[in-house]
């Protein structure tokens, strides 16, 4: 057996090149011009191969030493003190395979030949050029597994190191250079910065365009990241859409400062892919070792800590970490670990806002709308705690819920005698992405024993777009169960219209966006109706959202949409104020008044 070769690196044309070169250059080291000349000659031979044999009497300095891609070692008949030769050939000539050709037939000197790093021993008076040619075209293959091994070594040690999507240093590696990082600066007494780079937003870009194009964005934002650095720092993709920088050799915190303002510029300038063209906005936050932290995984989280200043400061901008932030971090983790009790403490509650249909002057349904009554802050509305529910993964539980007690409380209502009533239940993207999501409606169904007529699913565009055969595949099954289902905020998105023929949904959403602005935007008036007239084309129905004056109520008429929601039919309220609401709505709309007549209490 071949002793193994050091490490080495290899070119792509060795990757590709054959087992055995056909062009094959041997170095003869040792023996007699008679002894080359009688090798010279069994080379010749061959039929397979083209040898050019080199001969030098002595083994020369490694600088003098011809390059070659096998090396032949000719020892005399006193070989021991020779085999030391064996050593120093392979330290001259490190990647080239090593064959010995002695005077003596013994079995002790051939192994000891092999020990010493040679590949094969062959005996100068038996040798004939089959046997020579054959024992070069050993090592020679001998060496090209060597090759190989390396390669599938490196390649492994570059997969269990680096970020496979952009070829950063993955978040191993980053801890690894940290951690050595942090025991150079404390040695030569210098400082060291980590950058926590997270992207703002880029959630609803993955989902409005798709993994695809996500991941090509993703590339280039580690290219520009990459060009803001220097040779000697690191680079690193941490996880989904957070980034590590590590900088190394600081001098003062206004070094590091400009690094980040370079990262944001640069992210700033509009990245294109795929026809696609994009600006990102990041939040960094910044620690300083030694100043805020002595370990790798307290620098870590006190770059965390600020970067997440940062965004709760409106983003697109850096903070350095200092201590008061702490608290900050601290009240939020309180809130996170508040709102997991929430559930099991009862305090999460269920709020439905009216659904108004024009032409038979009634509610005709309600949105169910998530609100928290917590024990200190009393109510407390979605946008202050659904963001950590979607961070932590919550909102896959809490939004089962939701569904469960809306189908009980419309069910209740539908005993009572308001039957026909719709409840309309928002789906958050993580929910709907859930493979067992249509059998947690269709139990929700029949535990409440709703009619499925009477459950209305809302669902953003963005979630639509993720996967538009999983969507295809989810919303027919949900079809089937015959629930209806709505696209919710529609036109605020990539509205996919090429799509919309293929999705089985009922109701286009408009978003209140359009609708604030109806009277007074003559882009969003345009708008509105071209949703409307393609709604009406595609045999859906439209629901307007925000609705808040009487003006808004008759232009939108004037469309062709007749159902609406919003303060001038009544605010979202708890069920016991709803159910009051079903018997005596607090607006009422006859065709025949005047503008100046309608009743908008709870506007």
């Amino acid at each position: 057996m071949c002793a193994e070769l050091p490490e080495i690196t290899v070119s792509a044309q060795e990757r590709e090149s054959p087992a055995v070169d056909p062009q094959v250059r041997v170095l003869l080291i040792g023996g007699s011009e008679a002894d080359a000349s009688a090798i010279g000659s069994l080379l010749g031979e061959s039929q397979a191969l083209a040898f050019e044999l080199l001969h030098e009497r002595k083994l020369p300095a490694s600088d003098e030493l011809p390059e070659s891609d096998l090396v032949l070692l000719s020892v005399p008949a006193d070989a021991s003190p020779q085999l030391p030769m064996i050593s120093q050939v392979r330290s001259a000539a490190p990647n080239a395979p090593l064959v010995v050709i002695g005077e003596l037939d013994e079995e002790k000197l051939a192994l000891r030949s092999l020990r010493e790093g040679a590949c094969g021993y062959l005996v100068r008076s038996e040798l004939n050029a089959r046997q020579l040619v054959t024992t070069l075209a050993a090592a020679l293959e001998s060496r090209r597994m060597v090759l190989q091994l390396n390669i599938a070594r490196e390649h492994a040690r570059h997969l269990a190191t680096h970020d496979q999507l952009t070829g950063l240093a993955n978040r191993t590696l980053f801890h690894e250079r940290l951690t050595r990082g942090m025991s150079e600066s404390r040695r030569r007494q210098q400082k060291l910065a980590v950058l926590l780079v997270d992207l703002d937003g880029f959630k609803s870009i993955n989902d409005s365009l798709g993994n695809v194009v996500a991941d090509g964005l993703l590339r280039g934002i580690a290219r520009r990241i990459s060009s803001c650095i220097q040779e000697v720092d690191v680079a690193a993709r941490l996880g989904g859409d957070e980034f590590g920088i590590l900088l190394s050799q600081i001098g003062e915190e206004r070094d590091v400062a400009e690094v980040g303002r370079r990262v944001l510029a640069s992210l700033s300038d509009p990245i294109h892919f795929h026809q696609q063209s994009s600006s990102i906005r990041c939040s960094i936050g910044i620690a300083v070792f030694p100043r805020d932290s002595a370990d790798p995984e307290g620098l870590i989280k006190k770059a965390d800590t600020a970067m997440y200043r940062a965004k709760e400061n409106g983003g697109n901008r850096l903070e350095f970490y200092t201590p008061d932030m702490g608290s900050a971090l601290q009240r939020r983790n309180a809130l996170e670990k508040r709102l997991r009790t929430a559930l099991e403490e009862d305090q999460l509650r269920v709020f439905y806002q009216p659904q108004f249909d024009l032409p038979r002057d009634r509610i005709i349904g309600a949105e169910a709308l998530l609100r928290w009554d917590h024990p200190e802050l009393g109510i407390v509305t979605p946008d202050h705690f659904l963001p950590i529910a979607e961070e932590s993964g919550l909102i896959v539980p809490i939004g089962d819920w939701i569904l469960r007690k809306a189908c009980k409380q419309n069910a209740l209502w539908n005993r009572e005698g308001y039957r026909g009533l719709r409840v309309s239940v928002n789906v958050s993207s993580q929910q709907f992405l859930e493979p067992g999501f249509a059998d947690v409606v269709r139990s929700a169904l029949d535990e409440s024993a709703l009619p499925p007529v009477s459950l209305e699913l809302e669902i953003t565009e963005s979630s639509l777009l993720q996967d538009v055969e999983v969507t295809v595949n989810t919303l027919t099954r949900l079809r089937k169960l015959g629930v209806r289902l709505a696209i919710d905020d529609f036109g605020t998105g990539y509205s996919a219209l090429a799509y919309l023929k293929r999705l089985p949904i009922n109701v286009l959403k408009i978003d209140r966006s359009f609708v604030n602005a109806l009277t007074t935007d003559p882009a969003d008036a345009t708008i509105t109706e071209a949703i409307v007239k393609l709604a009406s084309g595609l045999n859906l129905t439209t629901i307007a959202e925000g609705v808040e004056t009487v003006d808004q109520l008759l232009l939108l008429g004037s469309y062709g949409c007749t159902r609406m929601q919003g303060y001038l039919f009544g605010k979202p309220v708890p069920p016991e104020i709803f159910e009051t609401w079903l018997a005596d709505p607090p607006f009422r709309w006859s065709g025949s008044e005047e503008r100046g007549e309608k009743d908008t209490e709870g506007s």
